[in-house]
């Protein structure tokens, strides 16, 4: 069977940083991989796939699926041959075909707890023990760990999200040429995949032998002293944990430096680096700036920087994992009223740590299947099944328009949420906020158990805009993507004055959650209305839904 023609790697276009990172974990598998996060549809697998290519047969890529099963992530006993040649083989997992090439994971932050403890393990320790009955045997396993997300689907767990070395953010091309340029490309590859091939056949030789000269001097490229004190005040400036960081400074702009052709490391290579080693291990990353720059241009590129990123916000560029200090700045309140009223959640129902099964693992009971072989002759694969323990996924969708200020409703919003944290100090629950802002609705914060995170983030929220339900239900939906939705808990908290999103907003709004969230069966309407005319919509919007009501008045008895 022939093989199939990848895309070439040099064929890509509008992903440099992605490509360079991918180059550079070649260079240096030590560095431990790359996690990109952004936009869909922006060529991502493409381009791991094409690299793979590159490096010919001998650098395998292999893809594991989210919901890959135990035994074929690790790999297990080839029934066929224990029950008919009565000998042993096993099966390597996909763990261990990645050996020496790439693991790549789409959407990353989709895996399920037990699957990131084994990448945990065998990325740490560069294998794992395969353990089944009878079996015990070491797998080699030292890859390069790519993965792809959409923080809006959700937070990728901390111990995971510092595995991977380095993270770059991708954004769809906004440059009219680059597009063109991209679309014409694909195009034609679709075309003719051979001929496109061929074209590009001597920049793919070129870049082959780039990396492969750089993987050969790497241990030669000398890291000067003045270096290495920058970046140490690199991870000391951003707050960085650990000392992995440092390290990966290091690494990375020795590689980089490598792939210049350079005998020693320059700032100009960790200058470069730097935002790739540093922006997912803190919460606001702070380019580094050189010696000779006077402390004004400091202060002015930083904010033109700050600038940037809210017109980036704006027009619905990228986001990062934790809210952006833009966006904080647009959000700031004054909780002083919270403070004095101490609201209490106990009589919200349900706030708890339940053991929802989730979605069943499974795995071969060997013995089962030689039973089953004994009495029938024939080999059919017997699974046992694992039901493991779920995290509850606590939702607060939180009205944030401007009919939100009568009242102070807002201040009593911020304590419903703080009390609800303080309730369960001890639970494993994983929170996230989606806000209402401008007419339309954001998910300012993806689910975390980082409580902190969770109070930092709704204290800073303030009213603005209309009421736009209906974008919000499914901007819930959109977060929920990756969650198993037996376990979501969604607290709707506003006033029920939906007055945008269409001619008759309040049905729209009715009909947009009948359609894409009636399968939730945990959602509690809290009406935040207050003052002695009240016209009680939100409570018709939890008689229309048939969903648990509960005034604010009675969170704060």
């Amino acid at each position: 069977m022939q093989q199939k023609t990848n895309f070439p790697f040099t064929g890509i276009i509008g992903q440099d940083d992605f490509k360079l990172c991918l180059l550079l974990n070649i260079i240096d598998p030590t560095i431990g991989g790359v996690l990109a996060t952004g936009d869909k549809g922006t060529g991502k697998t493409t381009a791991v796939r094409a690299l793979s290519q590159l490096m010919g047969s001998d650098f395998p890529f292999v893809n594991l699926p989210i919901g890959a099963t135990e035994d074929r992530v690790l790999g297990s006993v080839n029934l066929e041959i224990l029950l008919k040649e009565k000998r042993t083989l096993v099966e390597k997992g996909l763990l261990a075909k990645a050996h020496q090439g790439f693991l790549y994971i789409d959407e990353v932050n989709l895996l399920n707890e037990y699957l990131m403890d084994v990448l945990l393990d065998a990325s740490a320790s560069g294998g794992y023990h395969l353990e089944r009955e009878g079996i015990s045997q070491w797998l080699d396993s030292r890859f390069c760990l790519v993965g792809t997300m959409n923080p809006e689907e959700g937070a990728l767990r901390p111990q995971l999200l510092d595995r991977f070395g380095l993270n770059v953010i991708i954004s769809t091309p906004k440059d009219i040429q680059i597009r063109k340029q991209i679309a014409e490309n694909r195009f034609l590859f679709d075309t003719d995949p051979t001929r496109f091939s061929e074209n590009n056949q001597e920049e793919e030789a070129i870049q082959q032998n780039k990396i492969l000269r750089a993987k050969e001097q790497l241990a030669s490229v000398k890291i000067p002293e003045e270096i290495k004190e920058m970046c140490a005040q690199l991870t000391l400036q951003n707050e960085v944990e650990g000392m992995r960081a440092d390290i990966l400074l290091l690494k990375t702009a020795r590689a980089y430096a490598s792939y210049l052709d350079k005998e020693a490391v320059t700032e100009e290579e960790v200058l470069k680096i730097a935002p790739f080693v540093l922006q997912h291990r803190t919460k606001e990353y702070t380019p580094p700036s050189k010696e000779n720059e006077e402390e004004e241009n400091n202060t002015s590129s930083k904010q033109n920087e700050s600038e940037q990123k809210e017109e980036e916000n704006r027009e619905g560029g990228q986001q990062s994992f934790q809210l952006p200090e833009s966006v904080k700045n647009k959000l700031k309140f004054n909780t002083s009223a919270v403070k004095k009223k101490g609201i209490e959640v106990k009589k919200v129902k349900g706030i708890q740590n339940s053991n929802i099964p989730q979605q069943e693992e499974k795995s071969i009971d060997v013995f089962k299947t030689i039973q089953e072989y004994l009495i029938k002759g024939t080999v059919n694969p017997i699974y046992k099944y694992k039901h493991p323990k779920s995290m509850l996924h606590i939702v607060f969708l939180i009205d944030t328009s401007a009919s939100m200020a009568l009242g102070k409703q807002i201040a009593y919003i911020k304590g419903v949420v703080l009390k609800t944290l303080q309730t369960n100090p001890q639970q494993k629950i994983k929170y996230a906020i989606v806000a209402l802002s401008k007419n339309v609705s954001k998910i300012i914060q993806p689910f975390t158990t980082n409580t902190n995170l969770i109070s930092e983030v709704s204290s800073q929220l303030k009213t603005q805009g209309k009421t736009n339900l209906k974008d919000a239900f499914l901007k819930v939906y959109e977060l929920l993507k990756s969650v198993n939705k037996k376990t979501v808990q969604l607290f709707v908290l506003t006033d029920g004055r939906i007055n945008y999103g269409g001619e008759h907003p309040f049905e729209l709004a009715v009909k947009t959650y009948k359609m894409y969230l009636s399968s939730l069966s945990n959602t509690t309407i809290v009406d935040t209305e207050t003052g002695f005319v009240k016209l009680g919509k939100a409570k018709k919007l939890a008689e229309q839904l048939r969903l648990k009501y509960v005034p604010l008045s009675v969170l704060n008895s």
